[in-house]
């Protein structure tokens, strides 16, 4: 039997203390939740990390304000799964 490859799913967020809880909670409820999860907090003004840290297990990276593609590319730095999905926190899976 082969072993499911790890998961790493990254979520770049900018002032998404609104959202950022309906994605997570969606990434957790799936069949198989991603191996890890990657909160990358772009420059946020507002409660998006402490949403993101009030989850057991989450990663959270905070860097300055520079954009979705370098949050996203910060995140994928820091993942070790075999594979990559992306979400943005404001959507849910």
């Amino acid at each position: 039997m082969t072993a499911w490859p790890k998961v790493s799913a990254v979520i770049p967020a900018f002032n998404s203390e609104r959202f950022l809880a309906t994605a997570l909670d969606s990434v957790m409820a799936q069949t198989r939740p991603p191996t890890e999860v990657i909160v990358v907090d772009d420059g946020s003004t507002d409660g998006t990390a402490s949403v993101a840290a009030a989850y057991p297990g989450v990663q959270l990276l905070r860097q300055a304000n520079a954009g979705p593609a370098a949050a996203r590319n910060a995140g994928v730095q820091r993942a070790t799964g075999e594979l990559i999905a992306f979400l943005d926190a404001d959507c849910t899976w």
